[in-house]
């Protein structure tokens, strides 16, 4: 099955699963007659449920469902879906305050064990979306947000679950409180396997840190080997996700780029660089040793030019986002392909140049490999391209088949942003154009 088949099969698997509790209650209705209002008002806290017990699948690192999407796109379905999931879930109250109920029902510290916990499993909710949104400008650190993000999913679920048993209506057919009780076990399902299953998997094969190399940028390339085991290949710009914690059971844990070549088996080692960004990266990052234990759960994503064929490719890298390009490059390389690269890498700085030696080297001796730097801050005596990457800098740099071509974008979201609009004016086809994004909330 083709990864295009693939994701049309998630897709029914999600809609059905998220619309077969209505299917349930239009079946096998109790007795009485409600308003039409209140039924409508039932219906979208059941959607609203259901998507909240599937939240989970997509981000707990299930290869088959992250293949045909990647994880990036499933982490941006996680955000936008579970905002949907709080909608209808709004729409559940809202709806009966329409129909008459008291608003002061809203307050979780009166009234009765129904409203009770619908107002408690409501403002879980809000704290779930609420803090997602909200967590930069808070400063929350991302792994406490993360911890708290599961642990409000998790409650919001079983609250509601008994918020359902107390007004024991569609609760009380068997078929109904069968299915959610699945969707419980699918929950914790997924809950031992990200955080119990994955974890051990990653125990029994560790990598070693060999060397921890500053370079420009800001930023630092870990090169890292497997003991114990013999490691994977992947595609070149795929990603990890990489704990530098004493165990791989910790919430610490960053999705960072491979930026080394795919074909481990030529290497023996992978590498990943890291820019100095605050937080894990600055402080913990510069401290790891030779000779340190690491977790590297992957690879993961379709940030690769492996799923398309094309006559060349344009890399279009801004800052840390040059770290899949390079793996892209070196994996090509590898292979002894020498299909054609236009590599745009665009920074504040020539000091912000990561990999700028490498990379002139390898433009020197490959024909076939185009390196262009724009720089929005050069030095008075810059030869190359100023300010930011334009539709004007790629017409001056493409070769005539440039439509032809496969073109990944990485980097700030304002950056990636404007390429998608730059692309889409010059004609390049939508199924041309890739990108990856870790924007995590």
């Amino acid at each position: 099955m083709g990864l295009r088949n693939r994701a049309i099969f998630w897709f029914f698997v999600y809609g059905f699963l998220v619309f077969f509790p209505l299917f349930i209650a239009a079946t096998t209705r109790p007795p009485g007659d409600r308003a039409a209002i209140v039924e409508i008002s039932v219906a979208c806290g059941f959607i609203g449920l259901a998507m909240l017990a599937l939240e989970f699948a997509l981000v707990s690192h299930l290869r088959p469902v992250a293949l045909p999407f990647g994880m990036d796109a499933l982490i941006q379905f996680h955000r936008e879906l579970g905002t949907m999931a709080l909608v209808f879930v709004l729409a559940h109250p809202i709806l009966l305050f329409v129909n008459g109920l008291p608003v002061s029902t809203l307050n979780p510290f009166s009234g009765t064990p129904v409203t009770q916990l619908g107002s408690f499993a409501l403002i879980a909710m809000l704290l779930i979306v609420g803090l997602s949104f909200g967590r930069k400008r808070l400063k929350f650190k991302y792994e406490y947000w993360q911890l708290t993000h599961g642990l409000l999913s998790v409650a919001a679920f079983a609250i509601a679950i008994w918020h359902m048993a107390q007004v024991d209506r569609y609760f009380s057919i068997p078929t109904m409180r069968g299915l959610w009780f699945l969707y419980a076990i699918l929950l914790i399902g997924l809950l031992l396997y990200y955080r119990v299953a994955l974890p051990i998997h990653m125990l029994r094969r560790p990598w070693v840190i060999t060397e921890n190399k500053p370079e420009a940028g800001a930023s630092r390339t870990l090169t890292l080997k497997p003991e114990g085991h013999k490691g994977w290949s992947f595609s070149g710009g795929q990603f990890a996700w990489l704990t530098t914690m004493r165990s791989p059971f910790s919430i610490y844990h960053h999705p960072i780029s491979m930026s080394s070549g795919g074909e481990m088996d030529m290497t023996g080692t992978i590498q990943f660089t890291i820019r100095d960004l605050g937080d894990w990266s600055g402080a913990t990052v510069p401290k790891l040793q030779v000779g340190d234990k690491v977790w590297v759960d992957g690879p993961y994503g379709v940030f690769t030019i492996d799923n398309e064929q094309a006559q060349g490719f344009v890399l279009l890298g801004g800052g840390v986002g040059i770290t899949p390009m390079r793996s892209i490059i070196h994996t090509m390389l590898q292979r002894e392909d020498y299909r054609p690269i236009v590599l745009f890498f665009a920074t504040n700085t020539a000091d912000d140049l990561t990999f700028r030696d490498e990379l002139d080297a390898i433009a020197a001796r490959y024909d076939n490999i185009e390196v262009v730097y724009v720089l929005a801050g050069p030095p008075a005596d810059w030869p190359g391209e100023t300010g930011y990457v334009t539709r004007e800098v790629l017409e001056r740099h493409l070769p005539p088949q440039w439509a032809r071509f496969m073109y990944f974008i990485c980097g700030p979201e304002p950056m990636m942003d404007a390429m998608e609009k730059v692309l889409v004016e010059m004609g390049v086809p939508g199924d041309h154009v890739q990108t990856e994004r870790f924007n995590m909330v």
